[in-house]
């Protein structure tokens, strides 16, 4: 079953980075960050080119992120990826990189990454994540999070659309690949904290 420390409540458990790094300083942490960048870049650009949003692996990169690092340091690795983006690195689903991709049609998606990465990351520091149960729980609401900015974005961007066209445009066409990347999750993620424990050990 899920954890008996709801979120919110004062305890906090350690996150995979808290667990292979147990003596960090600044030099460790940007290094981390760069290497989300780069990450978060290669899962961006494993895809399925579909018109106005690609399918790609880059939400499971974000959950691995959220994983990882948990809520405050993985808003900063997903920050640091957003604006390596906007630099004008292409690290953006098809290599695409610069303001324009926020203002266009994937750009709910990407600030979503932000909003998921964070609200997973609590629910890690809470002692979510460790059974399959609770990492599906996490997916759900980390995927409902995405989708919730995504589709507003693409909304502002396609203009004056129905609802059923903005659902094929945005969600639909995603749904069978968020579910196989949710089962991945399920049987990848329990496994990540027993390795890193051995691995710290």
């Amino acid at each position: 079953m899920f954890p008996h420390n709801q979120i919110g409540l004062e305890t906090e458990y350690k996150t995979i980075y808290d667990i292979l790094f147990k003596q960090k300083n600044i030099f460790i942490d940007a290094s981390m960050f760069a290497l989300s960048v780069v990450f978060m870049a290669a899962m961006a650009n494993i895809m399925i080119p579909l018109w106005p949003v690609p399918i790609t692996l880059q939400t499971f990169g974000v959950f691995i992120v959220a994983f990882f690092f948990g809520s405050r340091k993985g808003l900063v690795a997903m920050l640091s990826y957003v604006l390596a983006g906007i630099a004008g690195f292409g690290v953006f689903a098809g290599f695409k990189a610069g303001p324009a991709a926020i203002i266009g049609p994937t750009g709910g998606y990407i600030l979503g990454f932000l909003a998921c990465v964070f609200v997973v990351g609590l629910m890690i520091e809470r002692g979510y994540g460790r059974t399959k149960k609770s990492v599906l729980l996490c997916m759900v609401i980390g995927n409902a999070i995405i989708y919730a900015f995504g589709l507003v974005g693409l909304r502002l961007f396609l203009g004056d659309v129905g609802l059923w066209e903005l659902l094929m445009a945005g969600l639909i066409p995603f749904l069978v690949g968020d579910a196989l990347k949710m089962v991945a999750a399920v049987g990848l993620f329990p496994y990540l904290w027993k390795g890193s424990q051995k691995l710290a050990s």
